[in-house]
């Protein structure tokens, strides 16, 4: 298994992770080009056997709420996802690691992410890496409309 960020021209694979659902997959993957292409967002992937297994998107610069980024200091980690079959192995929890690490090195100190309420399962692993600060409430875009608590970290609650 590598842990990677990924170049542009990759992003397809990541299609293997979207729901089943194609007219929203073209509208995900065109909007997520035009932000790779204007350097806005990362894509961090742990790729297994030439197939990417999980992703965590970085983005630089805000768009739902305006405290998810601060330029150069603070980036909101979103579209986290591990494939079903690799749930429960601890590997998503890897992945987050590996980027918030990666994020340190290049300078950043504050990371932000949403979370609905009701999403116990996410909360636990998110409050663990020490997104325990409410800081704002959103709501998401057309890909997940869902009402979330956006959480904030920096690097002296790094787990």
């Amino acid at each position: 298994m590598e842990f990677r960020k990924i170049g542009i021209e990759q992003f397809e694979k990541l299609k293997k992770l979207f729901p089943d659902n194609e007219t929203k997959w073209i509208k995900y993957k065109n909007k997520r080009l035009q932000q790779f292409e204007k350097q806005e967002i990362d894509v961090f992937v742990i790729e297994d056997d030439d197939k990417f297994i999980s992703e965590i998107t970085v983005n630089y610069k805000s768009h739902q709420l305006e405290t998810e980024t601060i330029p150069n200091k603070r980036v909101y980690l979103e579209a986290f996802r591990v494939d079903k079959k690799y749930q429960g192995q601890g590997l998503g929890q890897k992945l987050i690691k590996y980027c918030i690490d990666y994020l340190i090195n290049i300078g950043y100190t504050e990371f932000t992410i949403g979370v609905e309420e009701n999403n116990e399962i996410a909360k636990h692993i998110y409050f663990k890496f020490g997104f325990t600060n409410p800081i704002d409430k959103g709501k998401g875009d057309e890909f997940d409309i869902s009402e979330y608590t956006l959480y904030l970290k920096d690097i002296n609650n790094f787990m």
